[in-house]
């Protein structure tokens, strides 16, 4: 039979455990692990934020689970107050963006910049109800993984809560995540209604799961899986287990040819 692997999408809140109100990465570690994810998509990740306490958070998450990892930052500085665009290279320090952790071979790693964005700091007033104009940059993650010897294409991404944005990054990232993929899988927080995703993405497959958003009362479903070519997603849980504002979302995909 093909082989299958467990995927899951975190969108992380910069570590905040909403118990609690405070970073507690911890706490975000042992939900993460309890998903029994082959690759976990974590977005909403930071790098050497004071904020968080100067952690690298997603290598921090990939050493207690155990598994390999790739990080790709969408801004340089501090997202909830200024920040710069990623030059070609990336110099370091504090940032913020996605990352994948892996228990499967990463073979390779791109980051994908999507239109949007700049230099910028947090519109004034703005908070997470009313966030602003929306200045940040958004980026995918690539990764090749190797699921028993066959080549998946896995991208996670972070895009804009603007519609317009959003549809505009996510037919990028689309485009960039099944370029020369014979099987390409796309998990994150979309920040669009699936109705509207499915019909930017009509060469994706990208099956309904329960609501994910608010993790307290879920109503909606930001965070969505879209599979393409011999990429199938046969399963979708919601597990309610967060420290997190969204649920995350586990997906059973299993590579068809």
């Amino acid at each position: 039979m093909p082989p299958a692997i467990r995927i899951a999408s975190l969108n992380l809140l910069h570590g905040i455990d909403l118990r609690s109100g405070a970073i507690d990465l911890d706490q975000a570690a042992e939900a993460a692990a309890a998903l029994g994810a082959d690759v976990l998509a974590v977005q909403e990740a930071d790098r050497a934020q004071e904020r968080s306490g100067g952690r690298h958070q997603v290598a921090a998450l990939a050493a207690r689970l155990g598994a390999d990892w790739r990080f790709a930052p969408a801004l340089l500085g501090d997202p909830g107050r200024s920040w710069t665009a990623l030059p070609e290279e990336d110099p370091g320090g504090p940032a913020y963006g996605v990352g994948v952790i892996s228990r499967l071979p990463i073979t390779a790693a791109h980051r994908l910049v999507l239109p949007g964005g700049g230099d910028g700091h947090r519109a004034p007033g703005a908070t997470p109800a009313n966030p602003g104009y929306d200045r940040e940059p958004r980026v995918g993650l690539r990764v090749a993984v190797s699921v028993e010897g066959r080549a998946l294409a896995l991208t996670t991404a972070h895009l804009s809560y603007l519609p317009w944005r959003g549809i505009a990054q996510l037919r990028s990232v689309t485009r960039q995540a099944a370029h020369g993929a014979s099987a390409a899988v796309l998990i994150g927080d979309l920040n669009l209604p699936r109705w509207l995703a499915r019909l930017t993405t009509r060469r994706w497959t990208n099956p309904k799961a329960p609501p994910t958003y608010p993790s307290w009362r879920p109503r909606v479903q930001p965070d969505q899986v879209l599979a393409r070519g011999a990429a199938t997603v046969e399963a979708i849980e919601t597990p309610a287990r967060t420290t997190s504002d969204h649920l995350p979302l586990v997906a059973t995909v299993r590579l068809t040819a």
